[in-house]
């Protein structure tokens, strides 16, 4: 195991007992049997660490999406299979690098879902940050609010999400354009 991921993996064994905010480098290091000149060698703070871990971990299921219905479906299965870890992430200082981590994916699928329609760049450069806002910070509340909410009510509210600024609001935009030009 490379050094890298054994710190990410340690990391995350860790989390499983404790919170982030108890965890320092020193129980790090001699969790996975390593010394901090090493940990300092690779990483900054265990801050560095779970940026890390979101940029390597990317959601290997977006592969898999081939719609923006299909994506959330498995984002929020990913969701339920890493819960402990995203939600001690959640409450912790590091609470940013998980709605980075849902922003990114989601702007990076969502790119390759807009560019088969026919909307302009700059109209899909603004839906695609839109959307990306909205669903990852609806992502994070889902997540640190112990997923109260049921999926399927999440889903619907992203269907709705998606077809109102893929359709619905085209149309507004593109009706103002032509209110201008007149």
């Amino acid at each position: 195991m490379k050094t890298e991921s054994k710190y990410r993996e340690g990391l995350k064994e860790l989390l499983k007992e404790k919170s982030l905010d108890e965890i320092n480098v020193v129980l790090l290091c001699k969790f996975v049997n390593s010394n901090r000149q090493t940990f300092y060698y690779h990483y900054r703070d265990i801050s560095d660490v779970v940026e890390n871990i979101f940029l390597k971990e990317k959601i290997d299921i977006s592969k898999k999406a081939t719609d923006f219905d299909s994506f959330n479906r498995l984002t929020i299965n990913y969701i339920n299979s890493n819960y402990n870890f995203l939600s001690k992430i959640a409450k912790s200082y590091t609470s940013n690098k998980l709605r980075e981590f849902f922003f990114s994916n989601y702007y990076r699928k969502i790119s390759q879902f807009l560019k088969k329609s026919k909307i302009s760049s700059n109209d899909m450069f603004v839906i695609n940050r839109y959307i990306s806002n909205i669903v990852s910070t609806e992502l994070f509340f889902y997540v640190s609010t112990k997923r109260k909410e049921k999926p399927a009510s999440l889903l619907k509210r992203f269907s709705i999400i998606w077809d109102y600024f893929t359709k619905q609001y085209l149309l507004d935009l593109n009706a103002k354009k032509g209110a201008k030009r007149d």
